[in-house]
């Protein structure tokens, strides 16, 4: 793993071009995302709210979408993504002053699990099991703090590292901590990277990842972007995946949004409209996007479309991205947000009223 620091049952198998049917080779992999539906979860702010069921729920959800882990492993595949907060407990993070009655900590932390422990163990198990490289999005704890991280196993089950998600959706900072390092892991077919929910726009962040030699960059999440059901009306994914010449995977709970993008902006692999499934892709990562044009080719004095963009930056004129943090508008300059402000955060879930 390489760490850059700051100063993602129905089977669906797509081919993009003839080269991605030719036979095996180590760059060469099935790349699979889970489409699971969500499940039922209690909702503190009722009267039948019932806190021993909490557990119970949420474990059956982690059951679920584990068990559609090994049904990727069971299809062939070289390595799975589920989607972000496999325990389905993101919710309860609203409820800042909702004690858990049998640890007395807050509900939502109490949730949380430490790593390694019986869930990251029964991950390795499935990882070992199907030799294939398992992406395991979980609520994570660690020294009294709550991170949204990624675990990643290789084929052997062993953990060879995490993406703690790094930018937080303003809810999601009241109980949960921030990363600090934009990790590249290394397989035995192609370097990927995780992208988790907010953090895809934020076009800096893939683009140091693809910097960094990411090929395929996993993106777990909870909120939705295509709109017609299908992931070609997903721009933002579509501009991610060409603008930094990479396979792009998103997940999420439902039955639309998951696939794999290829970096042309081509929908690979996609399952719209069908519940609890596996979808696969089969990638050849050595697979260069060359122009067919020899006008092209011989003014740039190369066809490869990759090469061209990385080796045309200009880095040395873009300092304003590190040193301005906001646009000089006087409306965000008198903007309060809610992060840090246990006060306002109370105020804002009572006004909302929020629920499952």
């Amino acid at each position: 793993m390489t760490s850059l620091r700051l100063p993602a049952l129905t089977l669906l198998i797509a081919c993009v071009t003839p080269a991605l049917a030719a036979s095996a080779t180590g760059s060469t992999a099935k790349i699979a995302v889970i489409q699971a539906t969500s499940s039922p979860r209690q909702d503190p702010f009722v009267a039948a709210y019932d806190s021993t069921q909490v557990r119970p729920m949420s474990e059956a959800h982690l059951d679920k979408l584990l068990g559609l882990f090994e049904r990727a492993g069971e299809l062939g595949a070289d390595l799975v993504c589920g989607p972000e907060d496999m325990q389905g407990i993101g919710g309860y993070g609203l409820h800042v002053n909702r004690k858990d009655p049998a640890t007395g900590e807050i509900l939502f932390s109490s949730l949380a699990v430490e790593v390694p422990g019986p869930l990251s163990e029964r991950i390795a198990s499935i990882a070992r099991r199907y030799s294939m490289y398992v992406v395991a999005p979980i609520y994570e704890k660690e020294d009294g703090k709550v991170y949204n991280s990624s675990l990643v196993f290789n084929r052997k089950g062993e953990l060879i590292g995490k993406h703690r998600k790094t930018v937080l959706p303003i809810m999601e900072t009241w109980l949960v901590s921030t990363g600090t390092q934009y990790e590249i892991f290394q397989t035995d077919f192609s370097p990927i990277a995780i992208s988790t929910c907010w953090e895809i726009t934020y076009p800096e962040i893939n683009r140091i990842y693809a910097l960094g030699g990411a090929r395929l960059i996993l993106h777990p999440t909870m909120g939705r972007e295509n709109r017609d059901g299908g992931l070609a009306s997903a721009h933002r994914y579509l501009t991610r995946a060409t603008d930094d010449r990479v396979w792009l995977a998103p997940v999420i709970l439902g039955t639309d949004g998951n696939g794999i993008i290829s970096p042309t902006g081509e929908v690979l692999a996609e399952a719209v409209g069908a519940r609890d499934t596996v979808i696969i892709a089969e990638i050849d990562f050595s697979e260069r996007f060359l122009s067919e044009s020899d006008w092209w080719n011989t003014i740039n004095g190369s066809a490869d479309g990759r090469a061209i963009h990385f080796l045309s930056r200009r880095p040395e004129l873009w300092g304003a991205l590190i040193e301005k943090r906001c646009p000089p508008d006087s409306q965000l300059a008198d903007t309060r947000l809610t992060t840090g402000d246990r006060k306002a955060q109370l105020k804002a879930v009572r006004a909302v009223n929020y629920g499952p």
